[in-house]
């Protein structure tokens, strides 16, 4: 059959993602669909007689002897998968993932390209990158130094009015000055490269999570109830949902003698996983858990622990979980973290049937 007479199939021209034939020798495009076209700007007759150069960005070292390679190495059978900057007809930069997978059609060998705009998401990409590197470096970097001055203050003043209002300071340079780690582990949650989920024990991770806020702060009254192992996939994000957790039923709380109880039970119903985080201190305001919903507006009147609220919200979110919270009976606050449960591996459940 005569290449140039070859078309996509018409289940692919109805598809929103960017859809290319390419001829497998010469890398030629012998198809698109009407996205390919909406993406670049040109219609399938112009493409099929313009080389990679001719929409690529300048900025992007991406040329048609590369393009053929990878299609070439993609009809071997080794798939590509790689971001590229296109440069559109309107003279408009963006930025797409391209998948190369081979294919058959009437018996000939090809190769179809999926093409995804993705500008957006790296964008938002770029943002968390610099509000990284200004809120963890050039903030924390300045938060403490203002806390040393702080401290010098209070060491040279007598008057005690004086003195709570600089602790006042200190106090709300330590929580900006936190805001640093919290925009790390949004970071660490947001990079699909930097997580490695596995099966994990919630009775461990709780346990070993509530040792170390425990030994943070010893005048807490802690209590840990996990009577059973319960297995959930997982990564970072729930130490750090529940690093959050405590932190936050501790530190906002206005006793003199925080009490915080933590618990891990089974939900067989739903097949879930279930830590719950009740605390006596004063209830989460509204307008905290409000925001967490991404349809709600984010006021002037933001509370400063929302931050923590909202690196729980994506670490839970992540891992296919729910998060909820609730007023405690008399005082305080409950929080859930709810997880899909997971089959244990083999090795627990040998040594439960076994025990030592």
């Amino acid at each position: 059959m005569d290449n140039e007479s070859v078309t996509l199939p018409s289940v692919l021209r109805d598809l929103n993602t960017g859809i290319t034939l390419h001829e497998i020798e010469t890398g030629a495009i012998l198809d698109v669909n009407e996205a390919v076209e909406e993406l670049y700007g040109y219609s399938t007759a112009e493409l099929r007689t313009m080389a990679v150069e001719d929409f690529t960005a300048p900025s992007t070292k991406y040329t048609q002897e590369e393009a053929i390679r990878r299609i070439q190495a993609a009809g071997s059978g080794d798939p590509q998968s790689f971001e590229w900057q296109i440069e559109r007809s309107n003279g408009e930069y963006r930025w797409a993932s391209v998948d190369l997978t081979p294919t058959t059609i009437d018996d000939g060998k090809y190769v179809i390209a999926e093409v995804c705009d993705i500008t957006v998401y790296r964008t938002r990409e770029q943002l968390l990158r610099l509000l990284n590197r200004v809120i963890r470096h050039n903030l924390r970097n300045e938060m403490n130094i203002l806390m040393g001055y702080a401290d010098r203050i209070k060491s040279a003043i007598e008057n005690n009015d004086l003195r709570e209002e600089v602790e006042t300071i200190e106090s709300i340079a330590s929580e900006v000055g936190r805001l640093s780690e919290s925009i790390h582990e949004i970071e660490h949650i947001v990079e699909p490269a930097a997580t490695e989920r596995q099966r994990t024990n919630l009775q461990t991770v709780v346990q070993n999570r509530a040792g170390e806020i425990e030994a943070e702060y010893p005048a807490v009254d802690l209590t840990v109830d996990a009577p059973s192992s319960i297995w959930v996939t997982a990564d970072k994000g729930l130490q750090y949902a529940l690093d959050h957790a405590l932190d936050n039923a501790i530190t906002h709380n206005d006793l003199e003698t925080p009490t915080v109880r933590v618990t891990v039970t089974d939900d067989p119903e739903n097949d879930r996983g279930v830590v719950q985080i009740a605390d006596d201190g004063p209830p989460i305001p509204d307008i905290e858990t409000d925001v967490l919903d991404t349809e709600a507006d984010v006021h002037s009147t933001y509370h400063g622990s929302g931050v923590g609220l909202w690196v729980m919200k994506w670490c839970v979110d992540s891992l296919g979980g729910q998060l909820t919270f609730e007023e405690n009976t008399p005082r305080g606050n409950i929080v859930r973290i709810s997880l899909p449960k997971e089959n244990p591996p083999e090795s627990a459940t040998q040594q439960a049937s076994n025990p030592v």
